[in-house]
């Protein structure tokens, strides 16, 4: 009996590692958002979504773009209203209200230019 309680406590590890990654902000998930670094310069920036019904910080994060990368978040919102915030480290910054939408379908897109951000949102 020892036997197979330790190979049930081997493969429940093994699962529970498995499952960890799909906790992750980049899981393989429907994408919420999209930033994109349309400058021809590196960018290091900050990004905040917070819930409006009730101020729950849903993402914080600090990315630091090359030129023409772009970073994903998935699964943040899940059809909630939320404020987007999204500055640039000695660059614009700027503010959006978005709502995911019940069907989860939506996403926001945010390109950074040299001297504004763009937030477009539309229906995958």
């Amino acid at each position: 009996m020892e036997l197979r309680r330790r190979t049930f406590i081997g493969g429940f590890s093994l699962a529970v590692l498995g499952f960890s990654g799909c906790l992750g902000v980049n899981s393989g998930g429907t994408t919420d958002i999209t930033i994109a670094n349309e400058t021809s310069n590196t960018v290091t920036t900050s990004i905040h979504v917070t819930q409006l019904s009730n101020d729950t910080q849903l993402l914080d994060d600090i990315v630091t773009l090359d030129a023409g990368e772009t970073e994903e978040y998935e699964e943040v919102v899940s059809g909630a209203q939320v404020e987007v915030s999204l500055s640039v480290e000695n660059g614009p910054e700027d503010t959006y209200e978005w709502s995911d939408g019940e069907s989860d379908a939506q996403e926001v897109h945010i390109d950074i230019n040299d001297d504004s951000i763009a937030f477009s949102s539309f229906v995958d």
